[in-house]
């Protein structure tokens, strides 16, 4: 279950201790219903925009099923980069919302309608699976497209042509 800051995205400064004490209750009342909240960072939040702060946020909740749900295009809007991808396990990146996004407009202008099917963009997608791969997770890559181009077409075709890049992009990362 995606967990996003939905509700703390226009005022900047929330306090990353006490969204880690929110995050641990909702942890714990996923564990009563048999789901794990997945900390989903944001880039066009004001906060939990950073893998950074998602990370702190799911590091000082102190469960043992606490994770990070990230987003290609959201590490990119956010400004995090895909570097610190690669000191977090496997474990802690149980899914990864897959999708590229073209060179223009900036990350400050991006928004989630440039979303484009993976190797369609200038995310450096060979790194990043490389990357995940080194942390000896078996992540789940979950295709997530808000392009609205893609909207007006057969969603069949849309499913069957994304999860062909998918599988092109990974094949071609380890190729």
């Amino acid at each position: 279950m995606a967990a996003p800051p939905a509700g703390a995205t226009k005022e900047p400064g929330l306090d990353l201790h006490k969204a880690a004490d929110r995050y641990r209750a909702l942890l714990e009342l996923g564990d009563q219903m048999g789901v794990i909240p997945e900390l989903e960072l944001w880039g066009h939040s004001q906060n939990l925009r950073r893998l950074s702060d998602a990370t702190f946020v799911a590091l000082e909740a102190r469960h043992p099923k606490a994770c990070v749900l990230a987003d290609l295009f959201h590490l990119h809007k956010g400004g995090s980069g895909f570097e610190g991808l690669r000191l977090l396990s496997g474990a802690a990146l149980p899914v990864i919302h897959m999708n590229d996004y073209p060179a223009q407009p900036l990350p400050e202008e991006i928004d989630d309608s440039f979303r484009v099917y993976p190797g369609d963009g200038v995310a450096p997608l060979d790194e990043i699976l490389r990357a995940l791969e080194a942390t000896g997770g078996r992540n789940v890559l979950s295709l997530e497209l808000f392009n609205h181009e893609y909207w007006k077409r057969d969603p069949l075709t849309v499913a069957r042509t994304g999860f062909e890049k998918m599988q092109a992009t990974v094949a071609k990362a380890f190729a």
